[in-house]
């Protein structure tokens, strides 16, 4: 039996779909890790349930972050989807100005509560019990113990400075495996297979692929508008940075490497290199 796309209407061949591949991405911030110092920020397409990123970010109430990993993904892919969705927060202005603009339809955008974005919502309780669960738990031994003081901006900086490639090359495992894993059919309507073969090869499936071609040129242009604004200068992070050329340390590899440098730096650091750490 042939179904209709729920998002633009699209007919086509399978009948467990409700989506089009590349017509409805979902766009949300991750807040769970967030305490810690560490926002996430992720995208994924509606047919195939493929994770188009999934990335740390300084800042996920900034808007200048979740837009860049839009344009790379834009740029990857040579074109936007007919759809995104996000929550109505600040972060995503960007992304919804751009994706409007791509396609000169201020339709092409939609906003809508968290909680109506199933199908990420449905992916984060996964990542929740796969991946950041664990990370949560770190930390808070870590602040319990006393090792961290989350109240002091030396220690939240030091642990950006220790952490993040650590964290985020947890986050690229849990993309890959997500990816190119089976997901079995069931009561909630979704397509069985591997996203991204779902992804790549949709019209195997019944699928229809709701791509829009995107100029170079505007990808471009919006690459060079939205990185206008420089990152601003950060003390704490150029001081870790120095200590580590100098003395040749190399970078964490693992969560008890990257804390053995936390406690090294911190000590390096002591309280004559920052005296003015809030407290």
């Amino acid at each position: 039996m042939a179904q209709f796309c729920q998002e633009c209407g699209t007919r086509y061949a399978n009948e467990l779909a409700k989506y089009c591949h590349n017509c409805g991405a979902e766009v949300p911030g991750y807040d769970k890790i967030k305490p810690f110092g560490f926002p996430i920020h992720a995208a994924i397409d509606g047919f195939s349930r493929k994770v188009l990123w999934l990335e740390i970010c300084r800042s996920n109430n900034s808007p200048t972050e979740p837009a860049k990993l839009y344009l790379d993904c834009v740029s990857e892919h040579g074109g936007c989807p007919l759809l995104t969705r996000t929550d109505y927060g600040t972060e995503n202005g960007q992304i919804a100005a751009i994706q409007c603009y791509f396609q000169s339809n201020e339709e092409a955008h939609k906003y809508g509560t968290s909680t109506r974005n199933q199908r990420i919502e449905n992916w984060w309780s996964h990542f929740r019990k796969s991946c950041a669960g664990w990370w949560i738990n770190f930390f808070k031994d870590l602040r319990d113990d006393g090792t961290v003081d989350f109240e002091r901006t030396l220690h939240k900086e030091c642990l950006w400075f220790c952490f993040l490639g650590v964290i985020q090359a947890s986050l690229n495992k849990m993309k890959e495996y997500w990816n190119t894993h089976y997901i079995r059919s069931s009561r909630h309507e979704t397509i069985p297979g591997v996203p991204d073969i779902l992804f790549y090869l949709p019209e195997h499936s019944g699928g229809m692929d709701c791509l829009v071609p995107v100029n170079n040129d505007k990808i471009v242009e919006m690459k060079e508008r939205h990185n206008e604004e420089a990152e601003e200068e950060n003390t704490y992070q150029e001081y870790f940075q120095y200590i580590m050329d100098l003395e040749g340390i190399e970078y964490p590899n693992s969560p008890n490497e990257a804390i053995i440098l936390f406690s090294y730096l911190i000590e390096k650091a002591g309280d004559d290199v920052f005296p003015d750490d809030e407290n």
